[in-house]
């Protein structure tokens, strides 16, 4: 059986002299800021009163962790492009040639391994020395260790030497089923006191994201998929309207409208995308992982859909058709990239939850929208019952949504965020006083609609509301990444 190359650490002995980081920065050429093995302080405890003295609990040690070469590394599984690999040895490295720098990696591993590489926008973490290993040398952290806290090699043979490894699983270590990792580990006497609410991390893991360009892709890519439903639903309603001699929206007229709204919101969305990339030339690379990787699904099923959307409006008949399951599968496929194993923030149902309601308030608007806009082209009466009805119906489902979106999911966004010390980004404080607008925008259109605001036309409230939900959403959307906070140090 091929050996399984393992790194040791004894948390009692280790003193915090950060040897061993200084080692590998050394051995690596790591600039300053990026680190492929961190020292971690651990601390917790305080005092407490007891008569007329003062006792304390105070305890503090240290955790010496890099990249542990897991069993199921989360970093490999999510990886789109394969730039991450396993050898033979269980030693997993990143291929920096065939990187896109998109950073999922480092999102979700739990113990903080990949890092960016700013100067060639690529991701980089522990390669476990292999070259030094490979010529039968001890990794350079190992070798610096001065009380011999470090070990690595074959797990039998560390087990032989010192004895058994536990306790890889306690807080602030993530849970060992995970990810699995290849990590042996003698735990500090007061390893089990590390999940007390006063415990302090130093450094910290990241909390909070500023992702600029991956708000306005989910944001634009669900509107896109929202079109394609709620225009499916329209569709499905609008075949009734066959026997009225002038139907005020026709099938045909609904998807001349809404199928390029698709197409091009999901094409204007992966453009955006790009802005992500620290390497963009290698964006060829996203769709070759489709085995493991929801990230490389989500960028085809995001073609997929943009396709679904062009051969429907190019061909109609039974093609329009086309984008209403692929829209579906859209949305499943980015629920699943964010709702990561190993974020607790996103890994419930609030994800799904969230995505949905995005998309059914924002395409549902963008509909309504094009509706009044072809009522108002056609020169329909509004008092058309047709028209108000279906408008009302839209607007009402809308409104109930973008409720439940701003006022449950929202609010337990900012909880979260601030509950975790993230400090909220101006947009999202902007972004809700915007969803307020966009609600007393929602209220007027349906007053117009039903003809309570004389002669004003509900076309003008119908755009008003859709730009102020989408300013809205954008700061919901900024809110959510903020809340990320994943497991591990």
């Amino acid at each position: 059986m091929t050996r399984r190359m393992t790194f040791w650490f004894d948390a009692a002995a280790c003193s915090g002299c950060k040897a061993c980081q200084v080692a590998c920065k050394d051995r690596h050429g790591l600039e300053v800021g990026r680190s492929w093995r961190r020292v971690s302080e651990v601390t917790g405890g305080g005092w407490a009163r007891e008569g007329a003295a003062w006792r304390h609990d105070v305890f503090a040690y240290h955790l010496s962790i890099s990249c542990n070469h897991c069993e199921r590394p989360v970093c490999l599984e999510g990886c789109p492009a394969q730039a991450i690999v396993r050898r033979d040895d269980g030693v997993v490295l990143i291929n920096e040639e065939h990187c896109l720098g998109c950073g999922y990696c480092g999102w979700s591993c739990p113990y903080s391994a990949p890092q960016y590489r700013a100067d060639v926008g690529v991701m980089s973490k522990c390669s476990f020395c292999v070259e030094d290993l490979d010529a039968g040398l001890e990794p350079a952290c190992v070798a610096a260790c001065p009380v011999r806290a470090l070990g690595a090699g074959d797990p039998e043979e560390l087990v032989r030497l010192h004895g058994s490894g536990e306790a890889t699983h306690l807080p602030p270590l993530p849970p060992a089923e995970l990810t699995e990792p290849a990590l042996q580990m003698i735990p500090h006497a007061d390893h089990g006191r590390s999940d007390e609410p006063d415990t302090e991390v130093s450094p910290r893991p990241p909390r909070g994201l500023r992702e600029w360009s991956l708000v306005v892709f989910t944001v634009l890519s669900q509107m896109s998929a929202g079109v394609a439903l709620v225009a499916g639903a329209l569709r499905w309603w609008a075949r009734g309207l066959a026997t009225r001699p002038e139907p005020p929206l026709l099938a045909a007229d609904l998807d001349r409208l809404a199928l390029p709204a698709v197409a091009g919101l999901m094409a204007l969305a992966m453009v955006v995308s790009l802005l992500h990339l620290g390497r963009p030339r290698n964006v060829l690379r996203a769709m070759l992982n489709l085995r493991q990787s929801w990230l490389s699904r989500e960028i085809l099923l995001a073609g997929l859909l943009c396709g679904a959307a062009l051969i429907g409006w190019w061909f109609g008949g039974v093609l329009v058709w086309l984008s209403v399951p692929t829209a579906i599968l859209y949305l499943g496929g980015m629920m699943r990239v964010y709702m990561v194993r190993t974020v607790p923030a996103w890994h419930t149902l609030m994800t799904p939850l969230n995505f949905t309601a995005t998309a059914v308030v924002l395409g549902g608007l963008l509909v309504n929208a094009g509706l009044w806009t072809v009522v108002d082209r056609l020169d329909f009466v509004v008092t058309d019952p047709v028209v108000t009805a279906l408008s009302l119906g839209m607007i009402l489902l809308q409104f109930g949504v973008w409720v439940f979106l701003r006022f449950w999911l929202g609010r337990r966004l900012v909880a979260q965020a601030r509950r975790r010390g993230v400090l909220l980004p101006t947009v999202t404080r902007v972004g809700a006083i915007l969803g307020a607008l966009s609600g007393l925008a929602l209220a007027l259109l349906v007053a117009s609609v039903v003809g309570m605001l004389g002669g004003l036309s509900p076309l003008v409230f119908a755009w008003l509301a859709l730009v102020l939900a989408v300013g809205a959403e954008v700061g919901e959307r900024q809110a959510y990444y903020s809340a990320y906070e994943r497991m591990g140090v």
